[in-house]
């Protein structure tokens, strides 16, 4: 429950794992960040598996990837698709950090500074 409109943007600790004299602690925050992981693990698997007539996740992926092409065209220059790795996994992963704090009750990553840095 909710006392306060700001609490969601609060860092809990979920699990303590204490080993000698270190502390390992981890956060509610980190449960999305794997998930966002989990989910670039799946489309490198899924890239393996890409056909010539496409299904639906290579169309998305497809789309996306187009999307960039043209802005990366249009804003930088043709001299700058070899930057299109980067951009594109940095885009994606934006893109997925804020879906996953649509969630209701879910952890907005891009509000804490620390992961944008």
């Amino acid at each position: 429950m909710f006392f306060s409109p700001l609490e969601q943007f609060d860092v809990k600790p979920l699990i303590f794992i204490t080993i000698g004299n270190k502390d390992f602690t981890f956060f509610d925050i980190f449960v999305p960040l794997f998930l966002i992981i989990i989910l670039f693990i799946y489309i490198y698997i899924l890239k393996n598996y890409f056909k010539l007539v496409p299904f639906f996740a290579q169309k998305v992926f497809e789309d996306i990837l187009q999307f960039m092409f043209s802005i990366i065209k249009n804003q930088i220059g043709t001299q700058a698709y070899i930057y299109l790795p980067f951009i594109f996994t940095l885009f994606i992963f934006v893109l997925l950090s804020n879906l996953l704090s649509i969630v209701p009750f879910g952890v907005s990553l891009t509000s804490h500074l620390i992961i944008l840095l």
